[in-house]
């Protein structure tokens, strides 16, 4: 790992093999995507898509149109070298773009797939970024969140889990999380939240078969990843911090 350079959380478990990098595991992830019946009329946007785990995923289930945006140009291009690399090219776009700037017509969407993304911005931000969501949404439109859930919102907390991520983090309590998603015109109609099982043994083997958890341990143990491997085990298992899915519904 190159010294004094800053690696963020997210991108030090992509280097270690971690493709699905949710608080709630893929797992939750296939069960806020089975909240909605996705049918391939649908037009879907992805926000934060990184390196199109999602997108393939998403396309590949439903051949419904889909289109990944993100605001880091090497998450951009990963996705877009995996998506020709298995000849999808044609049917998924991806594009850099900003949350807070998006530059689609209003009512584009039947449905928007934010996970892990909103908790990294400032609350008033986060209500901007809701706004810009509601505003691309058609009529009756869906918007499914996965993110992070927090016991309370003290700043120690939010410290732990700013040292977990190597970056500044606002998660929200569950209670904060659906009044923000209320204020900002959608319905929630669903949701589930449990310990934060980003890092569980049990799931990362689910989320990456027997052979990618095999080698994803291999990297996090090796002498180079171990000690901060370890610290950000460690962090996981906080009591205070939770996953949250959230399927909601705009509000015609």
């Amino acid at each position: 790992m190159e010294k004094n350079k800053i690696i963020f959380g997210h991108d030090f478990l992509k280097m270690l093999g971690r493709t699905r990098l949710r608080p709630g595991g893929g797992l939750m992830t296939d069960w806020l995507l089975d909240q909605v019946q996705i049918d391939k009329d649908m037009q879907v946007l992805e926000v934060a898509c990184n390196r199109g785990d999602n997108l393939i995923r998403v396309y590949t289930k439903y051949k419904c149109k889909i289109i990944g945006i993100d605001n880091d140009q090497l998450a951009i291009d990963q996705a877009l070298e995996n998506i020709k690399l298995l000849g999808l090219d044609k049917e998924i776009e991806v594009i850099n773009m900003d949350a807070l700037k998006l530059d689609f017509e209003d009512e584009t969407f039947d449905l928007i797939i934010n996970e892990a993304m909103l908790t990294m911005l400032p609350n008033e931000e986060k209500a901007k970024a809701l706004k810009n969501y509601n505003r691309v949404l058609k009529k009756g439109g869906y918007l499914l969140t996965h993110d992070v859930a927090v016991e309370n919102e003290s700043e120690d907390i939010r410290r732990q889990l700013s040292k977990f991520t190597n970056m500044n983090v606002y998660p929200l309590t569950v209670e904060n999380w659906n009044k923000l998603f209320i204020e900002n015109s959608f319905k929630p109609f669903s949701q589930r939240t449990g310990k934060m099982i980003l890092l569980d043994r049990d799931t990362i083997i689910k989320d990456e078969g027997p052979v990618g958890a095999a080698n994803f341990y291999k990297k996090a143990y090796a002498e180079e990843n171990r000690d901060r491997f370890v610290k950000m085990l460690e962090r996981s298992k906080n009591s205070s911090i939770s996953y949250i899915v959230l399927a909601s519904k705009k509000e015609d």
